[in-house]
């Protein structure tokens, strides 16, 4: 054979092999040997091959579909699937042949969420023990690569395991105590999906389309666009080298040393904002698309930690999610667990400290309520204060599963929640309190009274109150010091310690909370001063609502549109109602500073002002002590912006301390940053109104006076949480 005979020869092979590559019957990776198969439906099975191939798909049950594959070359059928059973063979013949064994018929679950569903039975309670003991070969596992995607992904890669203590050791812990409690009771297969990743945000898990109009996925989406634009992949390889080289030669001091305190933090490569796993809908694309629509009988949920910030929207967030994905999935309303986030952080210290956590349970709460087919597994008892990943994933893996039980398999007899309550009813100065129970009645946790019930009364002022079961469904509550209420609080903080209503099986109860602070009219405190001033804006410092990434404040009242400069007067007052129901207020009023309308309330971004310098004529009303009232021609000064500051006195006002007072010093390379609205009165040397952390909501520092204990102007003090409410009003005298 001659050199071009060869050369021809071997031209042909490839063409030959090429042709016969395409005409290969591909099946995606969600497909394989030791997979479950969704029983006793018409179960999707899909694949790719060549235009106008003959595909035949049998099942060793008795069952077959075949199509023709389409021009796009993706072909889709339906097969009937067998009563839960097995093992069966599943056989794809086109022009090549494949064959799945060892393929079981039973219930196939999505596990899905952040790193509390992602944390592994080998990082969890009890892990030798459990692992050792996890031989369930009717049991099987399958994840799905993490994988961001701007587009959605056709297919992914993993294989389906049989559940032994090697292939269950870093498998979703959750995800395994659930299929695991599941399979004990019913005894049919199960194939459990884990699709999941550590610090995640509920918008990248969800369709653009379903939340392209919730203000929290647009504004993530827009910071992540905006950053995307400034991108440069050179610089921050810069960047991160050097970081790198820094980190080395602090890791290599902190061996020499000893390894003494904590380990030098690795640096992180900043990618680009696009590839960023919490771009909404990257891992939708990325890791729910790539098994769509593989048949599934339900999905469990464990996220939530991610959002805790934007807690008030994640309701509509939950649902957005479960509704596209049902619509994706073609399956009408199959059912969908979540877990209620569990305690967390510093042990609670008063009846109520309302902050993100608790208004995110109940989130899930009302969702649970509200929302077809859904269930929520309560874990108030066994979160770790200091641990956003507790470990005892058995007992949410088993109260999944009893919500399961109970709402998808019809077990009646199983105790499937903790007490959840339905309504409250109020008579004299009592509270009823009416729960779901789960099937068993109220009860207490030891011998202790019942904790973490709290009262309104009807100048909004919350008191730890007194509770008591009277019924196999219902909790009395009351308070000597609260005649007339108007709400009610169960379990409402980070980490209320003790919590302790359950039902006799032991599962506990969720926070919640019923009523509505009644109005208050901070205006009764202004003084006769403030007569003839019109409302300009009005908002709670103690409960802060920012939108659009930080640039915009939510103002209660906002007159600013009828109300136009020049004026004669600008004047604030702020409000503070503690917890025991005591009130501080102040007024001060000025020469303007600007005519400008959109530039004297809250310095937000949007608002575009930046005051740092002394005001004059000013008048000074309040009831705080060691507040100087009166008239002060000079001596007084604003520090208004919407960025971080320090405690340099830049702009040399005298006798400031250096610390955070009535000089500071702008950081403007940062904005929105951190936030400041005070008014001082530097020739007393004491602030006067303070008003800090414009994002911080339950956390901001609000102050009125010097503060005592901390730093003068009431940074970094986060003590929004301690107080009821407040009221921060922005007047002119025209």
């Amino acid at each position: 054979m001659n050199i071009k005979q060869i050369a021809f020869w071997l031209v042909g092979a490839v063409l030959l092999a090429g042709t016969v590559a395409m005409a290969d019957v591909k099946l995606p990776a969600i497909f394989n040997s030791n997979m479950v198969i969704q029983r006793d439906v018409d179960a999707p099975i899909w694949g790719w091959g060549e235009p106008g191939e003959k595909i035949t798909v049998t099942g060793s049950w008795g069952k077959s579909a075949e199509i023709t594959t389409p021009k796009n070359g993706k072909w889709e059928l339906k097969l009937a699937t067998p009563n839960a059973g097995g093992p069966f063979t599943l056989t794809i013949q086109g022009k090549n042949r494949i064959e799945l064994k060892n393929v079981l018929a039973g219930d196939v679950w999505l596990c899905s969420g952040q790193s509390n569903m992602a944390w592994t039975v080998k990082n969890s309670n009890n892990a030798k023990e459990e692992i050792a003991a996890a031989n369930y070969p009717k049991i099987r596992l399958f994840k799905v690569r993490n994988k961001v995607s701007l587009t959605p992904l056709s297919d992914t890669s993993g294989i389906w395991s049989e559940c032994t203590p090697v292939a269950v050791k870093n498998f979703s812990a959750a995800g395994y105590y659930f299929g695991r409690s599941l399979y004990k009771k019913l005894n049919v297969p199960i194939g459990l999906i884990n699709s999941s990743w550590g610090g995640t945000c509920i918008e990248a898990w969800t369709p653009w389309s379903a939340q392209q109009n919730i203000p929290a996925a647009i504004s993530r989406r827009s910071s992540y666009d905006r950053n995307a634009k400034k991108y440069d992949e050179a610089v921050e390889k810069e960047k991160f080298e050097k970081k790198k080289a820094e980190w080395q030669k602090k890791t290599a001091e902190w061996k020499a040393a000893g390894k003494k305190g904590r380990a030098p933090r690795r640096p992180r490569f900043y990618i680009h904002p696009h590839k960023n796993p919490n771009y909404p809908v990257n891992l939708y694309n990325g890791m729910i698309n790539p098994i769509l629509p593989f048949a599934i009988k339900g999905a469990i949920w464990y996220q939530g930690e991610s959002n805790a910030g934007g807690a008030k929207y994640y309701r509509k967030q939950l649902e957005a999610m479960i509704t596209a994905w049902r619509k994706v999935w073609q399956q009408g309303d199959f059912p969908v667990y979540f877990v209620q986030l569990p305690n967390f952080r510093t042990p609670a210290k008063n009846p109520v400290e309302d902050s993100s956590w608790p208004q995110l349970r109940e989130a899930f709460m009302n969702t649970a309520k509200e929302v077809p087919n859904t269930g929520m597994a309560i874990t108030m008892d066994i979160g770790e204060a200091t641990n956003i990943h507790p470990k005892n994933k058995q007992d949410v893996g088993d109260r999944l599963a009893r919500v399961a039980l109970f709402k998808t398999y019809g077990k009646k007899a199983v105790v499937w929640t903790g007490p959840i309550y339905k309504r409250v009813k109020i008579s004299g100065n009592k509270a009823i309190v009416t729960f779901e129970n789960g099937g068993s009645p109220l009860a207490v946790k030891g011998q202790d009274p019942l904790k973490w019930f709290a009262l309104v009364d009807a100048k909004g002022n919350t008191v730890a109150a007194d509770a008591k079961i009277t019924g196999p469904d219902t909790v009395e509550v009351s308070s000597p010091k609260v005649k007339q209420i108007t709400m009610v609080y169960y379990a409402w903080a980070n980490n209320p310690v003790g919590v302790n209503l359950i039902n006799k099986a032991g599962l506990p109860a969720s926070p919640f909370r019923w009523g509505k602070m009644p109005v208050w009219d901070a205006a009764q405190y202004l003084p006769a001063e403030a007569k003839g001033y019109q409302l300009v804006y009005k908002f709670d410092p103690t409960n802060p609502k920012l939108t659009n990434g930080n640039k915009n404040i939510e103002y209660q009242k906002d007159n600013s549109a009828k109300i136009t400069g020049p004026f004669k007067k600008i004047a604030y007052f702020m409000a503070l109602q503690d917890k025991k129901g005591n009130v501080q207020y102040a007024f001060v009023s000025m020469d303007p500073f600007t005519d400008d309308v959109k530039k004297i309330g809250a310095p937000v971004k949007s608002s575009g002002a930046r005051f740092q310098q002394n005001i004059t004529n000013c008048l000074v009303k309040s009831n705080v002590p060691g507040v100087k009232n009166g008239n002060f021609a000079e001596g007084c000064n604003i520090e208004f912006w919407d960025c971080n500051y320090g405690g340099g006195n830049a702009t040399k006002v005298p006798e400031a301390s250096g610390k955070y007072d009535f000089g500071d010093t702008q950081s403007t390379n940062k904005s929105p940053g951190y936030g400041s609205m005070q008014i001082h009165n530097f020739k007393e040397k004491q602030s006067i109104i303070c008003f800090n952390k414009f994002s911080g909501r339950r956390n901001a520092d609000v102050g009125i006076g010097t503060n005592p204990k901390g730093n003068p102007d009431w940074t970094f003090s986060s003590n929004a949480r301690n107080m009821s409410r407040g009221s921060m009003m922005v007047m002119v005298l025209k």
